[in-house]
């Protein structure tokens, strides 16, 4: 009976809790939301920690891992987190070196060449005045000045400029403040990689004390399944990455396409986005190409569109999916859930939470299917269902370590 009261007391405090909740949600949200930029600074510590640590552990395995002098056992892990980091920066640095120079360049280019642009469309439309009769005239009846409108485009940019400088300054105090919290997350993300066997250490310990051991180990168990299935995901998307963008790169090389290392390295850079990504380069690339000739523009999306089709039905599923052993309909519905919920962010880590929690479903059913089909075996053949009930409970404390 006490039992069912205690019980009966968690429900009630539950429904109160979320009673109140709804009824002062904004109250809630603005509780919430302060609560997250004093926290901002260590989350994104631990997500920067989390994925240094992957590249960290690799740098560790090759700095003299045989030798056990006093100097490379201390300097291995500081150097090894040097590495880590300066080969992050090392790559949006090359991607931003590639990218930036030449969409400026391009869009310059685009400026200029708008009066040309029209004016081969206008005595293109001329020229098949017979297929396209009501557009040639259309574009006859136009009195357009060339001159003006370059003039027009070059005030709009300047009025454009102008107002994103009015508008940086009038939030350098909204800046400084993203700086303080980055070198702060920075500063969590260097403490937690150079003390991560203590402060794990002290996490388990904290879990025995305060869980009993059945909990203990179902909570391990999902935490080992989540942390597998991130780190799995992180390096598969790596790998398809610089896969794809080679593939890119090479592919236009070889067809004699424009800007090839921009939009290969750009092609590879936006491969984290799931989806989305390699659709974005292509639109990229294609826009910048066709400033330089349409009709380029036209064969490389065919060639986008046949090294998309490449990489959905043979890199992706090779690479990522065996990876993290998620179907490819369970990949579109979290990152179209993903995408809604949170943007870009919630689209790159919605893949990897969709399998974490898709291979704690599919080990569930296994279980179960696996101890119904015992229980029925062997109460047909002991007639004993006790002794079923206690080999169940052995084996799904197996299972759960």
């Amino acid at each position: 009976m006490r039992k069912l009261d205690k019980l009966l007391i968690k429900y009630i405090l539950f429904i109160a809790a979320v009673v109140l909740i709804v009824f002062n949600y904004e109250q809630v949200l603005s509780w919430l939301k302060t609560i997250w930029l004093i926290l901002s600074p260590v989350v994104i510590g631990g997500v920067m920690a989390y994925i240094l640590n992957i590249l960290m552990v690799k740098f560790e395995t090759l700095y003299f891992p045989k030798s056990q002098k006093k100097i490379v056992v201390k300097s291995r892990r500081p150097v090894s987190i040097l590495l880590a980091m300066a080969t992050i920066v090392l790559v949006v640095l090359l991607v931003v070196g590639l990218v930036v120079p030449q969409v400026i360049s391009v869009v310059a280019k685009l400026i200029e060449n708008i009066p040309t642009i029209f004016e081969r469309i206008q005595a293109w439309l001329t020229d098949y005045e017979q297929l396209f009769p009501e557009a040639a005239t259309l574009m006859d009846q136009f009195d357009i000045d060339w001159s003006q409108m370059v003039r027009n485009a070059v005030s709009f940019v300047n009025n454009l400029t102008t107002s994103i400088l009015e508008t940086t300054l009038s939030t350098v105090g909204s800046l400084a403040g993203i700086i303080i919290n980055l070198v702060l997350s920075f500063i969590v993300s260097i403490y937690i990689l150079m003390s991560k066997e203590k402060l794990a250490s002290q996490f388990d310990r904290m879990l025995k004390v305060y869980l009993n051991e059945k909990n203990y180990r179902k909570y391990h168990y999902v935490l080992t399944q989540f942390d597998e299935s991130f780190r799995h995901y992180i390096t598969g998307v790596v790998v398809e990455a610089l896969i794809l963008g080679a593939m890119v790169t090479v592919g236009m090389w070889i067809f004699r396409f424009p800007y090839a290392a921009m939009i290969g390295a750009l092609t590879g850079f936006l491969a984290i986005i799931p989806m989305l990504g390699a659709y974005l380069s292509g639109a990229v690339g294609a826009l910048l190409i066709s400033v330089e000739s349409p009709v380029q523009a036209l064969f490389f999306i065919l060639f986008t569109i046949i090294v998309q089709q490449i990489e959905g039905n043979i890199i992706y599923p090779k690479v990522v999916g065996s990876s993290i052993g998620l179907p490819g309909l369970f990949v579109l519905i979290a990152v179209t859930i993903g995408g809604g919920l949170m943007g870009i962010p919630g689209m790159i880590i919605s893949v990897p939470l969709a399998s974490a929690l898709f291979k704690l479903l599919k080990n569930d059913v296994k279980n179960r299917e696996a101890m119904r089909q015992y229980r029925n075996e062997t109460v047909e053949q002991t007639g004993n269902l006790d002794y079923v009930k206690q080999y169940i409970q052995e084996v799904s404390k197996n299972i759960n370590t």
